[in-house]
C-alpha cells in the first residue's frame, strides 16, 4: 500500500498506481496489466522449449566438427524444429520427437557467413539407401576452378577436403551416437603425394548399423590445412569461408531397420563410437504440458 515517505512523499503501490522517486521528484505509474493467458498459448510455451532444447544437442555435435557457426543458428535451427514438431499428429504432451519427419533440416547451413553457394561452387549429392547406406556424389569437380578459397595466392598451395559425420540422435533414450565420420579429399597440399586429378568424380559410400527409431543427420563442413615440416597438418580457418550444413537427415523406421539389420553384420559396419549421454528438459516440460491440462480441467468442472 501507498504511504508517506520521510520526505512527506507517496511512495508505494495503491490499486493500480505506483508512486516512486525519480531524478529527486514524486512520480506516478500505472501498473502494467495482468495478462490472462490461454490454455493454449501456456502449452505453446513449453513447446517450444521442447524445441528450444531439442535443438542444442543438434548444435553440441556440430561443435565437434567444425568451428565456425553463424549468431542467428540458435533461432533458425528452432524454427524448423517447431515446425516438425507441430506436424506430429499426437497431442501436446504425447509427442514423440523421434517421429518428427527431419527431412526439412535437409540443406541447413550453421554458417551463413560462408554459404556453400559461395565456397563450393559444384554441390554434393545424397541419397539413401533402404537399408540406410549414405551414398554421396559430386561430379566433374575441379578444385581450382570450384573451390574459391583455393585460387587465392598462398604459398605452398593449401590442401582441402569435406569432412562428413553420420550421427543419430535418440531423443526418447538421450542419446546421440557419431556413426560414422571421414574425410573426402577434394585438393591436396603441393607437398603431398600422388597428386590428385586436375578434374575428378567423388564417390563415397557408407553402411552403418543404425539404431532403431532414431533420426540421422549427415554433417558435412569445408575445411583447408598446410603442412608443416613435419608433414603435420596446420588447419587454415576464417568464418568467411569455412561453411557447414546438412547434407541430409532422416529417420530410423521399421522397414529400414529390419533391411539394415539384415545387411549390416560385419565388423566395418559398426557405429565409430558408443552412443553417448546428453540431457534434455522433455520429460519436465510434457509433464508440465499435462499439469496445465488437469489444472484447466479442474477450472472447468467448477
Amino acid at each position: 500500500m501507498a504511504k508517506i515517505n520521510k520526505k512527506g512523499r507517496p511512495s508505494g503501490k495503491m490499486r493500480d498506481v505506483v508512486y516512486r522517486e525519480l531524478n529527486n521528484e514524486s512520480i506516478m505509474q500505472s501498473m502494467p496489466a495482468k495478462v490472462n493467458q490461454t490454455i493454449n498459448t501456456k502449452i505453446a510455451a513449453q513447446e517450444f522449449g521442447i524445441s528450444s532444447n531439442a535443438t542444442k544437442i543438434i548444435r553440441q555435435i556440430g561443435g565437434l566438427l567444425f568451428e565456425y557457426t553463424d549468431p542467428y543458428i540458435s533461432g533458425r535451427l528452432n524454427a524448423i524444429m517447431q515446425k516438425c514438431v507441430a506436424q506430429i499428429p499426437e497431442a501436446p504432451g504425447n509427442k514423440n520427437l523421434n517421429h518428427i519427419d527431419p527431412s526439412p533440416f535437409i540443406g541447413f547451413q550453421f554458417n551463413l557467413e560462408a554459404p556453400f553457394e559461395k565456397t563450393l561452387y559444384v554441390f554434393p549429392r545424397c541419397s539413401i539407401q533402404l537399408d540406410g547406406t549414405v551414398e554421396i556424389t559430386i561430379d566433374a569437380i575441379t578444385p581450382k576452378k570450384d573451390i574459391p578459397f583455393l585460387q587465392r595466392n598462398i604459398s605452398p598451395d593449401p590442401g582441402a577436403f569435406l569432412r562428413v559425420a553420420l550421427v543419430s540422435i535418440d531423443y526418447v533414450q538421450e542419446e546421440y551416437q557419431i556413426l560414422a565420420q571421414d574425410e573426402i579429399i577434394l585438393a591436396k597440399s603441393k607437398t603431398e603425394q600422388p597428386p590428385l586429378p586436375a578434374t575428378f568424380d567423388v564417390q563415397w559410400r557408407c553402411l552403418k548399423k543404425l539404431p532403431k527409431e532414431a533420426l540421422v543427420f549427415v554433417y558435412f563442413s569445408l575445411h583447408y590445412y598446410l603442412l608443416d615440416w613435419l608433414e603435420h597438418r596446420k588447419m587454415i580457418g576464417e568464418k568467411t569461408i569455412n561453411p557447414a550444413g546438412f547434407l541430409h537427415a532422416f529417420s530410423v523406421d521399421e522397414e529400414m531397420y529390419a533391411k539394415n539389420q539384415a545387411v549390416a553384420i560385419g565388423p566395418e559396419h559398426q557405429p565409430l563410437r558408443e552412443a553417448e549421454w546428453f540431457y534434455t528438459i522433455l520429460s519436465t516440460k510434457k509433464e508440465e504440458i499435462e499439469r496445465i491440462k488437469a489444472k484447466a480441467e479442474k477450472t472447468k468442472k467448477r
